[in-house]
């Protein structure tokens, strides 16, 4: 449900500022410390709360303090794993490293 209310825009420094009620606030999600995206658009302005990049990081740092078996395997999947090979799979190496009985950071 949108709500709308006129507000008031006073100087502030070389710039101007408006002040945004707590009722917006509360509902935007926007708190003291916030970062707002403001967009000018045809209508005037737009102002969201602005979305914090995905931080990639790398799987081993993740995992840093995982301990045990990243999944327990199945019968299904035992079976399905010890099927003979028919190309060049490394299917070997992704059980043992499901299994926990190979470290996946350790330098070769």
């Amino acid at each position: 449900m949108s709500a709308a209310r006129t507000i008031s825009v006073n100087r502030w420094g070389n710039g101007l500022g408006i002040r945004l009620p707590k009722e917006f606030t509360d509902r935007a999600g926007i708190t003291e410390s916030s970062k707002v995206e403001a967009v000018t658009t045809a209508d005037g302005l737009m102002i969201t709360r602005a979305v914090e990049p995905y931080k990639h990081i790398p799987l081993s740092e993740g995992l840093k303090d995982w301990e045990g078996p990243i999944y327990e395997l199945t019968a299904e999947d035992d079976e399905w794993l010890s099927m003979e090979s028919v190309g060049e799979e490394v299917l070997y190496e992704v059980c043992d490293i499901l299994r926990g009985s190979v470290d996946p950071f350790a330098t070769p």
